[in-house]
Order: structure tokens, then C-alpha cells, then sequence
């Protein structure tokens, strides 16, 4: 079966196959932005060309890292450096810090199962200790982690050569702009989805919430840290798969509790993944992509050792679930549902 032509355009990039290896032909296709950052302006500076479900990795991780970029962008007045991985279209690992070498570090321990075979953003060009660290951090003796891809600014000649993998199954494909990534990276561009018969459209993802603006109703006073790791948390929960609950500590994500059809749910997939990542929940923060419409939520969160909460209001139920984090010393920061629901991914 051969690709065809839509509304005029050629394929900029062919894949072996889509999502699933029945589903050829597939390809990449360009809308003619002139968005520094489309997929289409990624340079494969080696492996093989990206997969479609890369490719789709790639678009997610995008959206990530933008977020955060512009949640500290907005809040901050400054830019960390940013590490993100994902897998299967969430991230499983994601961290900011002044050190990208630290970073790196962080973003894998956040999940050292989950981003096994997974693609990795950096905002930070790729030397020999990165690509060092990528490659056997927290690995037993003579093991390599195994990644489908990194993408990054760019690479030194010393990086490419560690980070070759048997295949030229690790893509490696940068684009400079990564390094300077600020509130006007998001991406405004209308969405479309195909659905049966014909497709949906709606405005990109581009809420950024003023965490200590008016807007914020408080139960308590969160510290900077806290502040910090709410913005962590808001750009990786409100860019991955509703429902999400999202735990973030120290500038990195712990655990991420996506796709669940209750609030409750996600609360206990967060912290169980956190745990099972090997990670104490104690001191953490929560970010959940929409109000509580009970407090058992809230329970489990602060039953793990939570210690502030970032989510929206709007539930009849808000007066409980302030009272209670009030109760258990938890602090809880919202902002409206109508202005920043955070569900993406539907």
C-alpha cells in the first residue's frame, strides 16, 4: 500500500510501520509551520529513522517539556535545566536543577524500570558525561541502559560513539532550539483528532498557572521548594493522560498516576509507583489535574507523607477537602477548574 498525498503534501519522513506493525504504510507529514520546534525540524544525527510511536514520544515530550520551561519561565523569571522521559506517551521520569548532569541522574532514577526502552529530552547538549551517565547509571557492572532515543541540542563526537546501540536502534536527533526554551515555546497551534467520520479541533495546551498570584485560594503557606516542585508537577500531570495525579520531590518526578477513571485511583497509583520506584513519598508534592470531588483523595495522599497538594477548585465538596488538609497540617493550593483543568490526552 503506498502513502498518499494529503490536501497536496508529501511524507517528510516515512516509518517502517504506525503504532502497530499491521498499520503500514505510515509517515510523518508537515503542516508547513515555521515552528522552530515541529517534529519535522529534528535532525536524526544517527540511528535509524524514528518510529512512528517515537515520533508520538516526541510530540508528548515536547509538550512537556515547554510546560515546564514556561511554568518556571512565568513563576520564576528563569529556565532550569530540564530532563524528561517518557514512555508510551507519559512521563516516567522528568527533573529541573542547575546541574544537567544531576538532572540526568534524577530523571532516571525516577523510574529506572519504566524509561528502559524509552526516549529522553534534554535541553543540554549531549557531552561524554551525559552520555556516560545515560548510559550506565545505576546499571550493574558492564550493563547499558537501553534507550530508543535522546533528543537534545546536540551531541560531541565522543557522545555519539557511547551512545551507539547495536541496530542503530538508538536515534539520536537534535535541534538547538531545546537550549532556549522559555514561556514563548509553547506550542498555539490548533489540535485536531481524527475521529470516525471526521475529526475534532480545539486550542493547543497553553494554560500556565500563576502559582502565587491572586488567583491561588491557599490553605496554608507552601515554601519555595514546595513552589518549585508544584511547577515540576503541574507540567508533567497537566501533559499526561487524564485523570493524573502527579508526585513530585526535590525537583523530581516520583510518581505518576495517569489515565485513571477516579481521583481517588491516581492518588494510590502515584504513590504506589513512587514506592515501588524505590522512593519515600514522605515530603512530597501532589498535582492533580482536576478538583477532588471527595477527600479520600486527599487521605491517601497525606496518609503516604504528602506534604502540599496543587490542584483546582470547583467540587461542592471543597470546603471538606480544605478542612481536612487544614486537619492534617497539608498544604493546599487551587485555582479555578474553569480557568486550568489540566486533563490532556483524552
Amino acid at each position: 500500500m503506498n502513502l498518499i498525498e494529503i490536501d497536496g503534501r508529501e511524507p517528510v519522513l516515512q516509518c517502517k510501520y504506525g503504532e502497530n506493525a499491521y498499520q503500514a504504510p505510515a509517515a510523518l507529514y508537515g503542516s508547513g509551520s515555521a515552528d522552530p520546534l515541529a517534529l519535522d525540524r529534528f535532525e536524526v544525527v544517527q540511528g535509524t529513522a524514528p518510529s512512528y510511536n517515537n515520533l508520538c514520544d516526541l510530540d508528548r515530550l515536547l509538550q512537556t517539556a515547554t510546560h515546564v520551561a514556561a511554568g518556571f519561565d512565568f513563576n520564576r523569571g528563569n529556565v532550569p535545566a530540564i530532563a524528561v522521559a517518557c514512555k508510551h506517551g507519559n512521563p516516567c521520569g522528568a527533573a529541573v536543577g542547575s546541574d544537567p548532569a544531576e538532572v540526568v541522574r534524577k530523571a532516571l532514577e525516577g523510574d529506572l524500570r519504566a524509561v528502559f526502552g524509552g526516549l529522553v529530552l534534554l535541553t543540554f547538549p549531549v557531552d561524554e558525561e551525559i552520555a556516560e551517565i545515560m548510559m550506565t547509571h545505576r546499571m550493574e557492572a558492564g550493563d547499558r541502559r537501553l534507550l530508543d532515543g535522546i533528543v537534545a541540542p546536540g551531541f560531541s563526537d565522543g557522545a555519539r560513539g557511547m551512545l551507539e546501540r547495536k541496530g542503530d536502534k538508538c536515534r539520536l536527533m537534535a535541534n538547538g532550539v531545546l537550549e532556549m526554551l522559555d514561556r514563548g515555546s509553547l506550542d498555539t497551534a490548533q489540535r485536531f483528532r481524527y475521529v470516525r467520520g471526521g475529526f475534532l479541533a480545539q486550542p493547543n495546551y497553553t494554560f500556565v498557572p500563576d502559582i502565587t498570584g491572586e488567583d491561588i485560594e491557599r490553605i496554608g503557606d507552601a515554601d519555595a521548594g514546595q513552589v518549585d516542585d508544584m511547577i515540576l508537577a503541574w507540567a508533567v500531570g497537566s501533559t499526561s493522560n487524564s485523570n493524573t495525579v502527579t508526585l513530585v520531590k526535590d525537583g523530581m518526578l516520583i510518581g505518576n498516576g495517569v489515565g485513571q477513571q477516579d481521583r481517588v485511583g491516581g492518588c494510590k497509583l502515584a504513590v504506589m509507583r513512587a514506592r515501588d520506584a524505590g522512593h519515600q513519598v514522605e515530603g512530597a508534592v501532589a498535582y492533580s489535574d482536576s478538583f477532588f470531588p471527595f477527600t479520600d483523595g486527599p487521605a491517601e495522599l497525606a496518609a503516604a507523607g504528602v506534604k502540599a497538594i496543587l490542584a483546582t477548585s470547583g467540587s461542592v465538596r471543597d470546603p471538606e477537602v480544605k478542612d481536612f488538609c487544614r486537619g492534617k497540617g497539608v498544604v493546599l493550593y487551587m485555582y479555578p477548574d474553569s480557568q486550568g483543568r489540566g486533563f490532556f490526552g483524552h
